[in-house]
Formats: C-alpha cells, sequence, structure tokens
C-alpha cells in the first residue's frame, strides 16, 4: 500500500482479474440459458414444426446409429482377450502335429492354440442329441486367457494320446442340461458312447474366436485317428506374439518353419505357405467391407435427413423476419442473432437425436433379426458408451452445420432494409429459394443414388432366385447323422446302419430316401487328391485335390441330379463288388476334355497297400454346391458301401415326400433310433430352407439398402413438397394475378409443375452421375449384373421421377383452387 492509503495500479488489477473473469463466465452462462430458455419458447410456440423437424432428425440419426452400434460391436471393439491386438491366427488350417512342430521351433511366438469343431452325440438326457465339441489343445485357453469357472481346465499332460477322457463344459450347455449343478464338477456324461469326466466350466462371456462350442476336449483323447496324422490340416490355430516381437518379425519365423517342414514332410507339408493375421482382422474376415458401404449408404440417409432440417430452418427463417429485424433494430449484434438460431436449431437436433437413440434400440433388435448367418461378434453387438457418443455427436454436428445457412439468413435479416421489406411482406428473396431449392436437389439425387444400389442389389438377388442349383428342392427335407466311433468304427457296422436306415425310410408312404456325406449349400466339403490311370506320374504330394462325396440309394434320382452319361447308381453296388464311381460335368471337361470318361479309372493317393482303382461308370450334372453365387467344383461320387475311410461316419439323409415336414420328421427319427436308440437325428431343414440360408448374407444387405433407400426417398420426397408448397404460398398473388387475366386450372397447375419437374430432372441427373461412380464400390456383392446396369439406371430413375411429380402434384393441385379475387388481395 502506497503512502496515500491507496494500493498501486498493478496491484488492483491483479486483485480484479478474477472478479472480471468470474463475472465474463457468469454472463455468459446467462446469455445461454437465456438463449436456451428463448428456443424452448419458440419451438412451444411452432408444435408442428418442432414435431416435424425433430422427426425427421430421429430418423436419419436413429438409423445410422443402429448401422453403428453393428459396426461397433463387430469392427470396433477389441476382441475379449487379454491384450487381444499381440493375437494373431494363422490363415490357414494346420494339423495337430504341425502345431507341435511350430511351438517347438518357433523363435517369435509363444504356444500356440488350436481347435476344430467336431460334432457329438449327448445321450445323456430325454432324447439323443448332436452338440458341437470343440476338439483343443491344452494350450488353447492359455493363448486366450481363459479361465474356468468352476473346476479347471485341460493340462498338458492329460492332452496326450491315450489321455483320460476328460471334458470342460460351455457355459450355457452346463445351464440347459445340468441346471447350472455345481456339483457336476467330477461326474461322468454319455458323449458318442463314451463316458467323459466333467473337470471344468467356463464363464457365460467366454467365446471361440469363431464357432461355436458346447463342450471342449482334446483331440488326441476323443479323434485319436486325426491328431497322429500330419497331412489332416482341419485345425483352426491361435498365437501370441512374444514380448517385443512384431507381426512382419513373426511372419519371417513362420516361413522359415514352412520351409523346414516341407524339407521334413514334402508329403503332407509341400507347398505350404503359412500367413499370419491379426485375430481381430480374421476374425472380421470379409464382413467389414460390406458393413462399411451399408455404414455409407445409412450415412447418405442421414444427409438427406439433414437437408430436410435445412429447408424446415430455412423456411421458419423467412416467416420470422419481422422477428429478427426488430431485433437486429434494437440493437441485436450479428453474432447474437447467430448464436440464438444455432442455439434453436441445435436444441431441435438434440431431441431429435435423443429420439433417434431410442429408435436405433429397435434398429439394433431389427437389423439382428435380419442379421446373416456370417455376421461374426454378435454377442459384441451392444448398445455401449461409444453408441451413444457418435449419437450426441451426429446431432451436434447437424444442429451446428445444418443450422448455418438458417442462422445466416437471419443475420441478414437484422438490418434496416430488412425491416422495410419484412413491414410490407415482401418475400424472402432469391437467395433463399435458390438455395432451398439447391438442397431438395440433392435430397433427391442422394435418394437416386440410394436406389440405384438398392436396386441393383434386389436384381442380383432375383436371379439368384432363378439359378438352377442342379437339383429339385421341392418337398425334400434332409436331416444330419453321424456315428460314434465307439460303436462303427468299422465300415461293414457302417453300412449295416444305412443300408437299414434306409429300407425304413424308404418304406414311409409316398416317401423316397437317399444318403450323401455332404448336401449342397451346407457349407461343408471333403477334398481328397487322387490319380488317374494311364496320366503321367506325378510327385507325391502334388497330386490334384477333388471334392468328394459318398451317396448310397438311389441318391441322384432322389435329389433330382441329371445324369448325363454312363448309368445310374444300382443296388449291386456295394461292398464286395467292383469299385465305381460317378463324377460330375466340371470333373469331366477339367480332367477328360477329349473323350468319354466313362470306364476311366481313378484311385485315391497316398493309401496303404495295394492300389485300388475306382472305375468311372457315369457323369452326372454339376450342383451349386458353394453357392448359388459360385460355380460348381470338379467332384467325384461313390457309394458308402464301397467306401475306403472308415473315418467317413457321417450322413445327410435326404428324403423326398409330400407328407407334412413335422410328421415326416418324426417318422423319420422314429426309423433311426429303430435301428439305434443312442443315434441323434439334428439339423433337420428343408432344402428350401438351406437355399434361403446360403442367400442370409445378400437378404441382410439386400433389405438394409432397400430400407435406407425407401426412407431417403420418403426424405425427398417430403422436402419437395414442403419447397412447392412454400413456393405455391409464395406466389398466391402472381397465381392470382395470371388467374384474372385468362389463365386456366391446367395453365396453373403446368406452372407449378414445371418447377417441380426442374427440380426432379436435375436431381436425377446429378443422382445419376454420383451412382455410375458410386455403385462401383457394389462390385463384390453383385452376380450376374453390371454396375452400370442400364436397366436399373432407368428403372430408379423412373421411380423417383414419379414419387416426386406426385408430392409435387398436391400443392399444384392446391394451386389451382385459389380464388383469385382473394389471391390479389395476398401479401
Amino acid at each position: 500500500m502506497s503512502a496515500s492509503g491507496h494500493f498501486p495500479p498493478a496491484v488492483f488489477q491483479l486483485t480484479t482479474l478474477p472478479f472480471a473473469r468470474r463475472t465474463k463466465r457468469r454472463a455468459s452462462l446467462e446469455n445461454f440459458l437465456q438463449d436456451l430458455r428463448y428456443a424452448l419458447r419458440v419451438a412451444w410456440k411452432s408444435p408442428a414444426f418442432a414435431l416435424i423437424a425433430i422427426a425427421t432428425l430421429a430418423l436419419g440419426v436413429g438409423a445410422n446409429t443402429a448401422v453403428f452400434t453393428v459396426i461397433n460391436g463387430v469392427l470396433l471393439r477389441p476382441l475379449p482377450y487379454p491384450d487381444s491386438d499381440r493375437l494373431v491366427a494363422m490363415a490357414s488350417n494346420r494339423s495337430r502335429m504341425d502345431v507341435d512342430d511350430f511351438n517347438e521351433r518357433t523363435k517369435a511366438l509363444q504356444p500356440g492354440g488350436a481347435v476344430t469343431i467336431q460334432p457329438m452325440d449327448f445321450t445323456g438326457g430325454a432324447e439323443p442329441v448332436r452338440i458341437q465339441a470343440a476338439l483343443i489343445n491344452a494350450d488353447l485357453f492359455t493363448v486366450l486367457g481363459a479361465h474356468a469357472q468352476l473346476g479347471r481346465i485341460l493340462s498338458p499332460t492329460e492332452d496326450q494320446l491315450g489321455g483320460p477322457q476328460l471334458v470342460i463344459l460351455s457355459h450355457s450347455f452346463w445351464q440347459e442340461h445340468f441346471g447350472a449343478d455345481a456339483n457336476v464338477i467330477g461326474k461322468a456324461i454319455p458323449l458318442s458312447g463314451q463316458a467323459y469326466t466333467v473337470i471344468g466350466v467356463m464363464p457365460a462371456d467366454f467365446a471361440l474366436p469363431k464357432g461355436t462350442a458346447d463342450v471342449f476336449a482334446s483331440l488326441r483323447v476323443v479323434y485319436a485317428e486325426a491328431a497322429k496324422y500330419r497331412g489332416v490340416h482341419f485345425m483352426r490355430t491361435y498365437w501370441r506374439l512374444k514380448p517385443g516381437v512384431t507381426l512382419a518379425q513373426a511372419q519371417a519365423d513362420t516361413e522359415a518353419i514352412d520351409r523346414t517342414l516341407e524339407q521334413l514332410y514334402p508329403d503332407e507339408d509341400k507347398g505350404r505357405q503359412t500367413q499370419l493375421v491379426p485375430l481381430h482382422t480374421w476374425v472380421v474376415g470379409d464382413t467389414s467391407s460390406a458393413l462399411w458401404v451399408m455404414f455409407g449408404a445409412v450415412g447418405l440417409v442421414l444427409l438427406v435427413a439433414c437437408a430436410n432440417f435445412a429447408n424446415l430452418l430455412l423456411a421458419r427463417s423467412v416467416s420470422r423476419r419481422q422477428e429478427m429485424a426488430v431485433r437486429g433494430a434494437l440493437g441485436g449484434s450479428q453474432f447474437r442473432l447467430i448464436r440464438q438460431s444455432l442455439t434453436e436449431s441445435i436444441l431441435l437436433a438434440l431431441v431429435g437425436g435423443f429420439f433417434g437413440l431410442l429408435l436405433a434400440k429397435g434398429g439394433v433388435t431389427l437389423l439382428l433379426s435380419l442379421r446373416p448367418a456370417n455376421l461374426p461378434r454378435l454377442s459384441a453387438i451392444a448398445m455401449d458408451w461409444r453408441v451413444f457418443l457418435f449419437g450426441i455427436a451426429a446431432s451436434l454436428l447437424t444442429g451446428a452445420l445444418f443450422g448455418f445457412a438458417p442462422a445466416w439468413q437471419s443475420v441478414r435479416s437484422g438490418n434496416p432494409e430488412a425491416l422495410k421489406e419484412a413491414g410490407r411482406g415482401l418475400s424472402d428473396g432469391s437467395g433463399n429459394h435458390r438455395l432451398r431449392s439447391a438442397l431438395v436437389v440433392a435430397e433427391l439425387a442422394l435418394a437416386l443414388l440410394l436406389l440405384t444400389g438398392a436396386g441393383l442389389l434386389i436384381k442380383v438377388f432375383w436371379k439368384l432366385r432363378l439359378v438352377d442349383p442342379g437339383f429339385n428342392s421341392d418337398n425334400l427335407v434332409t436331416m444330419q447323422v453321424q456315428l460314434p466311433e465307439s460303436r462303427y468304427a468299422e465300415i461293414p457296422k457302417q453300412t449295416a446302419f444305412r443300408r437299414r436306415v434306409l429300407e425304413g425310410l424308404n418304406a414311409l408312404p409316398g416317401s423316397s430316401a437317399a444318403m450323401v456325406s455332404e448336401i449342397p449349400l451346407d457349407g461343408s466339403w471333403v477334398f481328397h487328391n487322387f490319380v488317374i490311370e494311364g496320366r503321367p506320374a506325378i510327385a507325391v504330394g502334388s497330386e490334384p485335390e477333388i471334392q468328394s462325396r459318398s451317396v448310397m440309394g438311389d441318391y441322384f434320382h432322389v435329389m433330382g441330379v441329371p445324369l448325363l452319361t454312363g448309368r445310374d447308381l444300382n443296388p449291386q453296388d456295394r461292398e464286395g463288388s467292383p469299385l465305381v464311381a460317378w463324377i460330375n460335368a466340371s470333373a469331366a471337361q477339367q480332367y477328360f476334355p477329349k473323350h468319354d470318361p466313362v470306364g476311366s479309372r481313378f484311385r485315391w493317393a497316398r493309401l496303404d497297400g495295394p492300389p485300388q482303382w475306382i472305375t468311372i461308370v457315369g457323369v452326372v450334372g454339376d450342383v451349386r454346391h458353394f453357392g448359388l453365387d459360385q460355380p460348381e467344383e470338379p467332384a467325384i461320387y461313390t457309394p458308402y458301401a464301397q467306401s475306403l475311410q472308415p473315418w467317413k461316419r457321417w450322413m445327410a439323409l435326404v428324403v423326398r415326400s409330400r407328407t407334412d415336414q413335422a410328421a415326416l420328421v418324426k417318422a423319420a427319427k422314429e426309423v433311426v433310433w429303430s435301428v439305434d436308440g443312442q443315434i441323434p437325428v439334428s439339423q433337420v431343414r428343408s432344402m428350401n430352407e438351406v437355399m434361403g440360408e446360403s442367400l442370409a448374407e445378400r437378404r441382410f444387405n439386400t433389405t438394409l439398402l432397400t430400407l435406407f433407400s425407401s426412407l431417403a426417398l420418403g426424405l425427398a420426397a417430403v422436402g419437395l413438397y414442403g419447397l412447392i408448397s412454400y413456393s405455391v404460398t409464395q406466389r398466391t398473388h402472381e397465381i392470382g394475378v395470371r388467374m384474372a387475366l385468362g389463365a386456366d386450372r391446367g395453365n396453373i397447375l403446368k406452372l407449378v409443375l414445371k418447377e417441380g419437374a426442374l427440380l426432379v430432372v436435375t436431381g436425377v441427373v446429378l443422382g445419376l452421375m454420383a451412382a455410375a461412380g458410386l455403385t462401383r464400390l457394389l462390385a463384390n456383392m453383385l452376380f450376374a449384373v453390371r454396375p452400370t446396369d442400364f436397366a436399373t439406371y432407368a428403372s430408379v430413375s423412373a421411380l423417383l421421377a414419379i414419387v416426386a411429380l406426385f408430392a409435387s402434384c398436391i400443392p399444384a393441385a392446391r394451386a389451382t383452387k385459389v380464388d383469385p379475387m382473394v389471391a390479389l388481395r395476398y401479401e
């Protein structure tokens, strides 16, 4: 303090600065609350406008949030394993013996986990059921960082050939079949005719990276015959990078091991090239591209909704010209007017976003009900904080970005000239109208772009339904049966079971039945190496591969597969008879292009013992085995009764009958159980259902894009209707003058429709230009349809034009009913 008793100026400034800052913050908060209260009053005074704006944004934000929820769960959320970013998968399967070699030789990877999903029979319930067993090595749970909820997991000493028969239950299987009884540990349960002791129960949140399993057991114990063969590459493998090791280093290490194994075991591992893939990338697979395309499509819907929202705000800014002009004349700054307008638009956007989140919850349920069979990570799809943050961010950005143009119009209204115009009731000016017209054109163009994509996918789906699958699916029912090794290890026992079951099924009234190892479109196949007699010698390990399918009964006739040349199956094709086979047309074309293959012989490669030659006695038509959009590959059909593979104990029953499916299935099960009451009958489906399931992914994508394009078309039509209605209102005086001068209703109708037609044509042209470039992103989803398909472009353009012009006709018709005397006095 100075001698005069006053603080120095510098000290005074330091003491008053915090107070000034607090005062400024308080004033800013009060201004914000004032703007918010005013925005609420404005919305309350115009409920119809507020509801339309909120509903428009709720649809756009809701659709986007629903799709983002799926993308977040499938693509963005980390896998539910500790340090999942360090986990990798081998893109190709390996044998159990190869896994051991990799574990011994790798310097970059920790011991890897291996698993294959195989069916087993559980006979501890009211009736035998087929379950899915994960046959694993002891390191699998360690790699994934998993622990048992009850009991323990498998130890390395138990994962040995001839080891104890132990099993770990999944949480769902434990609850469903054992009532979540904690005393199940130590009990023996019957699986495929053998007693397995329960040693653990996995937690509810544990799941394999791919596939589902009811129980977990050692491959070496359950399926010892496959575990002993190095050439049986059927195990998925997961690995964890060692600390400090990069993926590139691990890949180089893996390639070196591949070369070593190829030199040591050329018969089984020749030419194998292992690629390491981050586990998340491997789990998601090809799904990511389709999901991002869908997200881009629904993003266009949001843009259409935003354009509609901006149009609504622009229309309201015109009706409030006098209010804003008065506020500007009373001293309201440009910044103040913009802030007020933005507050109003952001408030509406946030309320719309809130209801959009509610719609998204139902939308996610709808999306999951439409999900394709191979959509991964379904359990991870849920609305979490990322989803809510996305919804809020989308709402805020919408309110701010698309509310700025109307806010700027408010600034223009806040000047003396605007006040004079508002007092005279003058129009909103050409600038505002041009901007609103441009927004409607953008809506129409975006809607056409989405309609084009949907139209292409609909055409693909329609073409796929017309594809000849190579068989007749009508009145055809399939069921899966697998024989346990404990009672059916020998081929004669397997044959006797199959023969008795077929006799019983064919004895059912009006039914004809057969068997096949793999039904078409089911996603299962078996390849074998083979050698054709008389051809130049091929190095061991380099023999060509071909699909191998086993059949029994009058299979080709029951399925409706045409016999092209040679003879059909007959009862003499049985054990002890000369070995015979049928090949499909693709095999005949690839391996016998210059002569009839009937009479030629081949043998399976690398079988122990002397060569057993098989004579080709017929050629049958191709079957779309891998998908209606996939060509058939070469395949060989051999009789089950002449099987050279005792491990091929599974079969699909195919029964053609006009009997009610439920009654037929009940009778078929009774036939099977009359032969062996411990054999489950599972996966009961009609072949039409199988075909439908094979199209599930395409149906999912087509349905979504159709839904999005329909929503965009509706919003664009509403936007056009609003613009034309407003234009009619603004031109009421002009219309009255024209009618007073002799214009009839037809002239007025043409005048109004001309404006709408110009907007529609412009939107269609711009939309077609965008579609010609962007629909190429759908190329991987198309089949027998080009991205620039003319018929599709013409159809969707006509659809958009019809809907849009219909939306214009309503206000146009209203314009023709204007009373000239009233219109002349209208301002």
